[in-house]
């Protein structure tokens, strides 16, 4: 008996010894990950490449999910750094919330996240300053840990195209009348996620594509002059460089919403005729690139029937613009729409701009009337 326990013992080591103790987890080690990685989820006018992933609009989203307790992200960013071209980005940890980050051209590795529970993780990073406060260029990541397949995409997707208002111009301030808003464009107050676009399009779930450029115009900009209106650059990944040019395939919306003209009244009332033919070809190149969306065309809520006296600038655009949208329904392109917003009151964002409040008002009025188009 007592030789059986013996060799039952002998048995048991030598197995013990064959197999082995159980592995031990493998710790996480810092892994660079470029931009061109189909782990990362952009959304937005971006150009990837194998070097870098190419952006300016304000609304771009970047999003990774990850497996590890660090995250850091690699940038080049190409603003000036003063108070209008300082770039500023919206970070989000596992849908917490959003913290602001500055970025300059001098640095080039961000932290984002550390000392995180280990386990999964997303992190969101959404530009939140438009293209004249400067471009910028994902190089990619650094991970402590590994990148994860992305979530799925929101449900539906929707477009806005516009200026200023679209983007976001001082919505981080509320100044009443007795102040003066006319302050000047500080970067630093741009803040495209609390614009009515992207605020109806959290409101419905949905993903958001914003193209917006400060300033721009349907047939004439701001400052009056006919070049480089938001049309013309409607094209481009890049507003400010004709190449590389947008692939439309690449994101097709369920709506797209426009809301232009405010710019065109600045320099005095437009031309009627050129206005609206200007809007019409861009609504047929608009609707050629997105044979079945909704098109919504929207005005407000900056201009006044005061102001300039005489001049009815408010009902004039909204005149002009729901004769284009029933000239598109009269030819029987039923999926074309008009929306005006309310006037503004105050208090107002930079420069006499909707302020956050406001924005929220016509995001709330917005995503009512897009639900009401299904």
């Amino acid at each position: 008996m007592a030789r059986c326990r013996t060799l039952l013992a002998g048995a048991l080591s030598f197995l013990f010894a064959c197999v082995g103790p159980e592995p031990k987890p493998t710790a996480p080690s810092w892994v660079t990950v470029p931009a061109s990685d189909p782990h990362i989820q952009y959304t937005g006018r971006v150009e990837v490449s194998s070097a870098s992933a190419v952006f300016s609009h304000p609304g771009v989203s970047i999003q990774v999910r990850f497996e590890g307790d660090a995250l850091e992200l690699l940038l080049k960013d190409y603003g000036a750094g003063g108070a209008g071209s300082t770039n500023h980005y919206q970070v989000s940890v596992d849908g917490g919330a959003p913290v602001k980050l500055a970025v300059r051209a001098s640095q080039t590795v961000y932290e984002l996240a550390k000392a995180l529970p280990p386990g999964e993780h997303t992190v969101e990073i959404i530009k939140l300053t438009e293209t004249s406060v400067g471009r910028s260029e994902l190089q990619g990541f650094r991970v402590h840990g590994r990148l994860l397949t992305p979530l799925a995409r929101r449900t539906p997707r929707l477009e806005f195209i516009g200026d200023s208002i679209t983007c976001g111009y001082g919505t981080e301030v509320a100044i009443v009348e007795a102040q003066n808003p006319t302050t000047g464009f500080h970067s630093i107050n741009q803040n495209v996620t609390k614009a009515y676009g992207w605020l109806a399009a959290r409101e419905l779930g949905a993903e958001a594509v914003t193209v917006c450029y400060s300033g721009r115009g349907v047939y004439r900009n701001n400052t009056g002059g006919t070049m480089g209106t938001l049309p013309q650059l409607y094209e481009h990944v890049l507003p400010e460089q004709s190449t590389p040019r947008w692939d439309f395939t690449r994101y097709t919306p369920d709506v797209v919403v426009v809301n232009l003209g405010t710019n065109d009244f600045l320099a005095g009332t437009p031309d009627g005729t050129r206005f609206m033919s200007a809007y019409k070809d861009f609504l047929t190149r608009l609707r050629g690139h997105y044979p079945q969306a909704r098109i919504i065309c929207a005005v407000g809520p900056m201009l006044s029937d005061s102001w300039p006296p005489g001049q009815y600038q408010w009902s004039t655009l909204q005149g002009w613009v729901s004769s284009v949208v029933n000239d598109f329904n009269a030819r029987g392109d039923g999926r074309v729409h008009y929306l005006a917003f309310e006037r503004q009151t105050e208090p107002y964002g930079e420069d006499w701009h909707p302020s956050a409040t406001t924005q929220a008002a016509m995001a709330t009025r917005l995503a009512s009337f897009i639900r009401s188009l299904k």
